[in-house]
């Protein structure tokens, strides 16, 4: 075979390949998320009391795939690592998408976030081709008692119109302790645990750096150059706020 045969058949097969990508291509998604941030508000009638255990995180779903693609489900599967049985999870569901700009400095507030952060109840959303979609969604359930473990596994799984099956896209490591529970006096005395996604902790213990060594490293070949030290820089800085206050007074 000639070169300029195999020059236009490898020209025709490319051809083909960028055409499939930009109009056949099946949807398919890759999905990216923040931290992982979890409440328990707790709730009393009369005798009763129950909990509602609150997860928000900030997703992107973007749709690589040259087809319009829908994204039916997502849910949470909470793993109960240390307890040893099939049925060792359960899952929170999705309940709302919020303004996070609105919902996290009343984010303790349930009645407040839910009245004023609230777009809208979650629903399946289509993804165009190329798009990406972006949501902060709340996945809730509830629990009659308080629920204590501390190996406990978070999955975001999310089923698509084109999977049969839910697909895992993101897990965070995390626990339920006692400390979770045992503060709350009603529904507004909430704290907030925020757990890292899995990879990120990752990347994060790669590149872990004793600060203090380094700096003091830095301010030792600095010192050796210049003989100003960061004691020094404290020290003046020290001395020149003390003056400061000192005249504010006078005046």
């Amino acid at each position: 075979m000639e070169i300029p045969t195999i020059i236009s058949i490898a020209a025709l097969i490319l051809s083909a390949v960028a055409l499939w990508q930009t109009h056949f291509a099946k949807f398919k998604i890759v999905c990216t998320v923040g931290n992982l941030q979890y409440k328990t508000y707790p709730f009393q009638h009369d005798k009763n009391i129950w909990y509602i255990p609150s997860i928000d995180i900030p997703i992107a779903i973007t749709n690589i795939g040259a087809r319009i693609g829908k994204i039916i489900g997502l849910r949470i599967r909470v793993m109960y690592q240390d307890l040893r049985t099939r049925q060792n999870f359960e899952f929170f569901s999705p309940q709302w998408e919020v303004d996070y700009k609105k919902y996290y400095p009343i984010s303790n507030k349930r009645s407040e976030w839910i009245d004023k952060a609230v777009i809208g109840d979650w629903m399946p959303f289509v993804v165009l081709p190329k798009q990406t979609v972006v949501k902060h969604l709340i996945f809730e359930t509830r629990w009659e008692e308080p629920v204590l473990h501390e190996n406990v596994i978070f999955d975001l799984e999310i089923l698509t119109s084109t999977s049969r099956k839910w697909q895992r896209v993101a897990q965070w490591n995390a626990f339920f302790s006692y400390g979770m529970f045992d503060e709350y006096e009603n529904i507004d005395s909430v704290s907030a645990f925020i757990f890292p996604e899995a990879n990120s902790e990752k990347i994060d213990a790669e590149h872990e750096i004793n600060l203090t060594e380094l700096h003091e490293q830095v301010d030792e070949e600095h010192s050796s150059k210049t003989g100003i030290s960061q004691r020094q820089l404290k020290q003046s800085f020290a001395d020149k706020n003390q003056a400061s206050r000192k005249k504010s007074k006078r005046k």
